[in-house]
């Protein structure tokens, strides 16, 4: 390799591919992850369908990956975060030297101040939180990302040379990326759209003669590529008529298929409740970005955006569609805005993306502004700006790092380990659900449990589903839905089932949740879920009270721990298992236990004054009844 090589923006593109991949490769969560996570790697393991929209490219994309026998497979799936992250850096490093050339001319040619002014661009977006977080655990936003970036770059390069390849390319990769998340993508497809009908100063005249809108006859050409793309959703009619172990909602139809890749039970369910919190969401929105920016970035973009408006306001209108059209999709349809919500931020990185990319600009700007004074002093601003592109690092690093943190997997596991052999388990937090998958279908963990999620009893498919998965296992629980009408549905087939794991003899578990209370005289409390007592139980044996306390003592919740404390998830199931112990022992009139569960949860959310009344409620009660250290049930 020569000299010029050294020096080249490939050479610090692909230097920037590879730090970036390794700072992520040392921050990867080692096990599962909260939420989504722990779905789509059991689906993956599975070749399954998971929640709507299915995600198709995604799970296929994921099983090729993990098809080499390295490590275990969220590690694998993991890993495949990063690198997705990494190659939508590196694109979007190349990017940000074709938007010089197309919309800035004049300044382009200045190779230095360019590299480090999209070096810096790529730090502040590469560590943020809200990147760094989707690049460490398994989700569907990291790939997302990548989509948006190879769109983007295909419409600069057709900008840039007016080859019809550019826009075939571009409405297959919009297809093929819809087959991920389509609603971060279809934010974007506005302001990439606009960008498409742009000119750049020096091909102005060739771009409107040769405007990909003009031409009607092509049209059908574009439709063409896009269906192409588009028809990767043909995997799950396909894989559903398999019956794979897991498969959310009927998709075997293509009616069915339909419902799950356009959401239509979500879109039933739309409201106008997101009205009433919509300030809320608004102001949370624009405190995100200055937070993932921090103080000094953030000023620099909005520096970076006057800059822009002065030199180019066609692209800054881009940006601006940019950042309106991914907003408005979170703001429009989420109904709460919790900021500390992985998946939120992974819905705004098209956003942090103008912004980075503002604060790029405005580093560019600065440092040609200062290009007639002494070396000594350029070559000074360039540090300084290095410096002040890694303050991100800094902030977000005890939160994205996930290198040692195993909360969730461990918190999964210790939910299932110790159950009866053949045991039915009802779950009520999806959080767990999706662990559970993961433990069940990836790493072969206790699969002679039978997982049954209550909030899905509603949906028949899924009562079909596991009429099958149960009858096809060939053990005692395979007519376990057999005398079970097939209209119930809801709470009512949820006792129906427990009937008859109760006349089976079968081990039945369950978590408790607000609803419960006719049952909470038939509940045995063991961790964090209930063993179903086919006997009415007034009093709980001292022997199990003491064991529940011995297992609280040693549960792997630690809220001393600082992963735990800089894990916002981990933090909201403890809370949730917690409370739903108070909630238990409150029932059964053990106010100290109540207390003591609602005192742990007071230490995660102090300010909860629903928690608070009751808290007050419960001390009063106890000072009128007289107890102090003990309760009436003993």
């Amino acid at each position: 390799m020569t000299n010029k090589f050294f020096f080249s923006k490939a050479f610090w593109g692909f230097l920037l591919f590879l730090f970036f991949l390794l700072a992520y490769s040392l921050t990867l969560c080692p096990t599962v992850f909260w939420w989504d996570s722990g779905e789509f790697i059991a689906n993956i393991a599975v070749l399954g369908i998971p929640h709507r929209p299915g995600f198709p490219i995604y799970i296929l994309l994921g099983k090729f990956f993990s098809l080499p026998p390295f490590f275990n497979l969220a590690l694998q799936i993991n890993f495949l975060s990063a690198l997705f992250s990494a190659f939508s850096l590196l694109v979007f490093y190349f990017a940000f030297f074709e938007i010089l050339n197309l919309f800035f001319p004049r300044i382009a040619h200045k190779k230095t101040q360019a590299t480090v002014s999209a070096s810096a661009f790529l730090l502040v977006l590469g560590f943020t939180y809200s990147f760094w977080i989707q690049a460490v655990r398994a989700e569907v936003y990291s790939l997302s990302l990548l989509f948006f970036a190879v769109l983007l770059f295909s419409s600069l390069l057709y900008l840039k040379s007016c080859h019809l390849k550019y826009i075939y390319l571009f409405f297959f990769v919009l297809g093929l990326g819809l087959g991920n998340h389509h609603l971060s993508l279809l934010s974007t497809i506005p302001a990439l759209f606009f960008l498409l009908l742009c000119s750049s100063p020096h091909n102005e005249s060739v771009v409107r003669n040769s405007s990909f809108i003009i031409n009607v006859r092509r049209l059908p050409l574009y439709l063409l590529f896009f269906l192409s793309g588009l028809s990767i959703y043909l995997y799950l009619p396909i894989r559903s008529i398999s019956n794979p172990l897991l498969a959310w909602g009927d998709t075997q139809s293509l009616s069915g298929s339909a419902s799950s890749v356009f959401a239509l039970e979500s879109l039933k369910n739309l409201n106008l409740n997101f009205l009433s919190n919509m300030g809320e969401k608004i102001f949370g929105t624009i405190y995100l970005f200055y937070d993932q920016l921090t103080l000094i970035c953030f000023l620099i973009s909005l520096l970076g955006m006057i800059f822009l408006a002065k030199h180019s306001k066609k692209f800054w209108i881009f940006l601006l569609l940019l950042i309106m059209g991914n907003c408005a999709s979170v703001i429009f349809m989420t109904t709460e805005f919790i900021s500390t919500n992985p998946d939120l931020h992974g819905y705004l990185l098209s956003s942090l993306f103008s912004l980075a990319f503002l604060y790029g600009l405005g580093v560019f700007f600065i440092m040609d502004g200062i290009k007639n004074h002494s070396s000594i002093i350029r070559h000074l601003s360039l540090v300084i700006f290095l410096l002040i592109s890694f303050i991100p690092l800094s902030k977000h690093f005890t939160y994205a790092n996930l290198s040692n943190n195993r909360i969730a997997h461990n918190y999964g596991y210790n939910t299932i380990h110790h159950l009866d052999s053949n045991s039915v388990l009802f779950v009520d937090n999806v959080n767990l659900s999706f662990i559970l998958r993961e433990l069940q279908y990836a790493e072969g963990t206790r699969r002679d449990v039978k997982i049954i999620e209550r909030g899905l009893l509603s949906f028949n498919w899924y009562a079909d589903q596991k009429r099958s998965e149960f009858g096809s296992t060939g053990k005692e629980l395979k007519d376990l839905f057999s005398g079970i009408p097939d209209h119930l549905s809801g709470k009512a087939l949820f006792y129906a089932i427990l009937k008859k794991c109760l006349n089976q003899n079968t081990p039945t578990y369950m978590e408790f949740t607000e609803g419960d209370s006719d049952l909470v005289n038939y509940l045995i409390p063991s961790g964090y879920v209930f063993k179903l007592s086919e006997k009415r139980m007034d009093q709980i044996p001292e022997e199990i009270l003491l064991s529940q306390k011995r297992w609280e003592k040693n549960g792997f919740f630690d809220l001393g721990d600082d992963k735990f404390q800089k894990d916002w998830d981990a933090k909201r199931v403890f809370a949730l298992s917690f409370y739903r112990l108070g909630l238990f022992y409150e029932k059964r009139g053990m106010t100290s236990f109540a207390l003591d569960k609602f005192e742990q949860v007071r230490k995660i959310d102090p300010h909860n004054k629903e928690l608070l009344a009751k808290i007050k409620e419960l001390r009063k009660d106890q000072r009128l009844s007289g107890m102090t250290n003990s309760d009436s049930s003993f």
